[in-house]
């Protein structure tokens, strides 16, 4: 099993619709797999509804700061992969989270805000290896982009860099079929999804999985 905490102490920097993507690409793919929705919007849980009978991902909702770490345990005895969508603020909740976390997927956008809370989630992912003794693999992904801004992601991607945070090699462009996800219920992954999307998705599933892969060799 592995658990993948997402999170931001940011909203607005798709983490939710990443979480969705990804788990239901790897239930496509065949794999087991389980979202915790530790995020009071509950936006999760209401994509599920919409996805149907059809859709095999595993949704935990009703998450709170005192059960959140029976709900990844209990998860995580029962399915191969384990999503932990978390709240956009730096909670008790979300260092509990990340504790349990085999990585921990940061999301952002290119702006100099953002980038500001990415070096404070990082903060937040150091703390909790300080607390355990352990490394907590952290990556960022850069997400909702516009197509043009490719030099100014250049420059956020070296910013992050810089700060010795690695960041995915795959960006998540601003598409419609991301946004239609919360209203239709369908994804990239599935048999109608965009395919530009989907390989977006799959690009991020992959280095996901690699650098799990790598862990799991280095233990």
């Amino acid at each position: 099993m592995a658990v993948v905490s997402v999170c931001s102490t940011k909203g607005g920097v798709g983490k939710t619709t990443l979480v969705i993507c990804l788990a239901d690409a790897v239930a496509r793919q065949g794999g087991s797999v389980a979202i915790i929705d530790a995020d009071p919007n509950g936006h999760v849980a209401a994509w599920r509804e919409r996805a149907g009978p059809a859709c095999t991902v595993a949704v935990v909702s009703d998450v709170t700061e005192r059960t959140i770490l029976d709900r990844i345990a209990d998860a995580a005895a029962r399915y191969g992969v384990v999503l932990v969508d978390l709240e956009g603020a730096a909670s008790q909740a979300v260092t509990y989270a990340i504790a349990e976390s085999d990585l921990v997927l940061i999301p952002s956008k290119v702006s100099g805000m953002d980038l500001q809370e990415v070096f404070r989630t990082y903060e937040v992912v150091q703390r909790a290896e300080r607390m355990l003794r352990r490394p907590i693999p952290a990556r960022v992904v850069l997400t909702q982009m516009s197509p043009l801004q490719s030099r100014v992601a250049q420059h956020a991607r070296q910013e992050i860099q810089d700060a010795s945070i690695p960041v995915l090699r795959t960006e998540i462009i601003q598409r419609a079929a991301y946004q239609a996800i919360h209203f239709t219920g369908a994804t990239p992954a599935g048999p109608d999804g965009d395919p530009k999307a989907r390989s977006e998705v799959k690009g991020v599933l992959d280095e996901i999985l690699a650098t799990l892969a790598a862990q799991q060799e280095a233990a």
